[in-house]
Formats: C-alpha cells, structure tokens, sequence
C-alpha cells in the first residue's frame, strides 16, 4: 500500500513539465516593469494598473492566435467571435488607465473570475450536451477520440484565485499582491498540464474499459 502510494507520489512528481521561458518571461518583465517604471518618480497606484494592464494585453496576445485556431476547427468557422471579447477587453484595460485605481484593477479581475466560475459551473450542469456538440463541431475536420471536460479545473482554478485576490486584497499592499499573483500563477502553469494530462489518461483508461468518456 505505502509503496504503490510512493509510486504515485514519484510518478506525479515526474510529470510535472519543467518551467520554460515563456513562462518566467512575463513575470521577469512585470517585475523590471514595476522597478523601471517606479524609478520614475509615478505613485505606486499608477506603476500598479501600468503593470497590470501590460500584463492582461499580454496574456492576450498570447492566447488569441491559439484561441483563434481552436475556434476555427469548429464547424462554421467561429474564430470570427473573438472581435467582441478583443474589443471588451480592449475597453477596460483603457478604462483601468483612465481610472488609475489598483482596488479597481483588482476587483476587475475579481469579476472577471466569478463571471468564468458561473459560465464553467453551468457548463458542468450541462457537460454531456456541451461535450457532444464540442465533439461533433471538432469532428467533422479533425479526427480525434472522445474530448476530455476541462470545466471542472477550470472552475477549480477560477475559484482558487478568486479567493486569493480577495485575500490579496484585504492586505492593502501592492508589492504584497504582485509577488504572490505572479507566484500563483507560476504554480498554476505547472500544475495545470499535469491535471490535463491525468485526466487524459484517466479518460483513456475509461474509453480502453468500454466505457462512455464524458467526464
């Protein structure tokens, strides 16, 4: 028993991808931001939501090309349904600029949260509608086995920095809740491909026993 418990304790260590530079890349850059930007003489208050802002127009511009694609796998092509997020997203990082209040930018993204946490927590209501209109929209151009729910780490994970922000937040330090952001974020890009991959294969296993694999 301990030992097939050490087993999988070494196995799950294993699995845990190294950190690469694309991830560090950002959070190196948020902090010489920070020091460069502070060095100027600007109030903590405007180094905080210039930071911030760099940061979401980032995570952004990293994620859309790859959104993009996925969305344009689907029947129909629907990559065209990005233009109004882009254009919202857009607009509040301009008003984050124009307001220049860090509880302001913080409670942003404390919203941005809890509005992912419902949409995810209703898509698990509805997981097997959801799963098979995902299946067949991929389908018909991608050949490919059962998709895997990814709703329920992602509400997990919605929820987790939710609670944090919020915790963050309470402390009134801006310093404070940058590092520990870019520490979180850190632990959720490593372990995020772990739990994707154990529920891949936990799928696997399920589809090898004949059974149905809607998570």
């Amino acid at each position: 028993m301990s030992s097939r418990v050490f087993s999988k304790i070494v196995d799950s260590a294993a699995s845990v991808p190294p950190l690469q530079v694309q991830t560090v890349l950002p959070l190196v850059l948020m902090l010489v931001l920070w020091i460069t930007f502070s060095s100027f003489g600007l109030s903590k208050d405007v180094v905080f939501v210039l930071v911030l802002v760099i940061g979401q127009s980032f995570i952004l511009w990293r994620n859309l090309p790859k959104a993009a694609f996925d969305l344009g796998k689907i029947e129909g092509n629907k990559s065209r349904l990005l233009v109004w997020p882009v254009v919202a997203l857009v607009t509040l990082a301009a008003v984050q600029l124009a307001i220049a209040s860090p509880l302001f930018s913080q409670r942003l993204l404390s919203g941005g949260c809890l509005f992912v946490l419902i949409v995810m927590v209703l898509g698990v209501r509805r997981e097997n509608l959801v799963m098979k209109r995902v299946a067949e929209g991929i389908r018909s151009t991608t050949p490919m086995s059962s998709p895997v729910s990814l709703l329920r780490i992602n509400a997990v994970f919605a929820a987790a920095f939710l609670c944090i922000n919020e915790m963050l937040i309470a402390t009134g330090d801006l310093a404070v809740w940058m590092t520990c952001v870019a520490v979180f974020f850190l632990i959720l890009r490593t372990l995020y491909p772990v739990l994707v991959r154990r529920l891949a294969g936990f799928a696997k296993r399920r589809r090898n026993s004949g059974e149905r694999c809607l998570i």
